[in-house]
């Protein structure tokens, strides 16, 4: 994202995800691994992930997130700290994290929030039931459904239109967005990783994990 900020002839940006899925989320056998070390998931582990999903909101050029698949978890963050989403009719967004025993990260609750309201968010992240490309376009989660095979094209028709765009007040949007709307972003992350280090350590956390691999369902003691 620094380079892209950086390199005046990049006008705009599209973020994908490569094989089947945008992004899933963070990896179930290292978490199992972190808790084996009882090493955990540390406050900068966390930060780093919401440094990620701020570094693309404050590109001054417009992003895009393709969404193939699903975007879920940090994943999902991360396809909301975008300007754009462009999903296929078989894309779906899911909050996942408290399938796993956590708050959240990657400022997905921020965001989240700031594009449906309290009451929806809420709902998502704790049933964290699939969002369909359909029910996202309705709530304004999504800008375009793509057919499958016509993804690539309208990520990459959306990029052009963009980039032919007059850039530098586009930049300035993102700015006053960012300083007025975006402006405790990097307060709340800091809170964000804390939760995030401390539901690591919960034995719903372990269980959630465990569950997962030995393909079972968990058994939560609100420990």
């Amino acid at each position: 994202m620094e380079e892209c900020r950086n390199e005046q002839s990049i006008r705009a940006v599209v973020i994908k995800g490569e094989g089947k899925n945008f992004c899933t989320g963070g990896d179930i056998q290292e978490f199992k691994e972190l808790i084996e070390k009882e090493i955990f998931i540390p406050e900068e582990m966390a930060l780093d992930t919401a440094a990620m999903t701020r570094a693309v909101r404050q590109c001054p050029k417009p992003v895009i997130a393709k969404v193939n698949g699903a975007a879920a978890g940090a994943g999902f963050g991360l396809a909301l700290a975008c300007d754009f989403r462009v999903m296929s009719e078989k894309s779906k967004l899911v909050t996942s994290f408290i399938n796993m025993g956590f708050s959240s990260d990657s400022g997905l609750i921020y965001f989240l929030q700031s594009y449906v309201g309290i009451a929806k968010a809420t709902e998502m992240l704790m049933l964290s039931k699939a969002i369909a490309a359909k029910e996202a376009y309705e709530l304004g989660l999504c800008n375009i459904i793509a057919e499958e095979n016509m993804l690539e094209k309208e990520a990459m028709d959306l990029a052009l239109l963009l980039a032919n765009q007059p850039t530098k007040a586009i930049a300035k949007q993102k700015d006053l967005m960012n300083k007025f709307f975006y402006k405790d972003l990097e307060e709340y992350n800091k809170l964000e990783s804390k939760y995030m280090a401390e539901c690591s350590r919960t034995n719903d956390h372990a269980e959630a994990v465990f569950s997962f691999l030995e393909k079972r369902k968990p058994v939560f003691t609100g420990l």
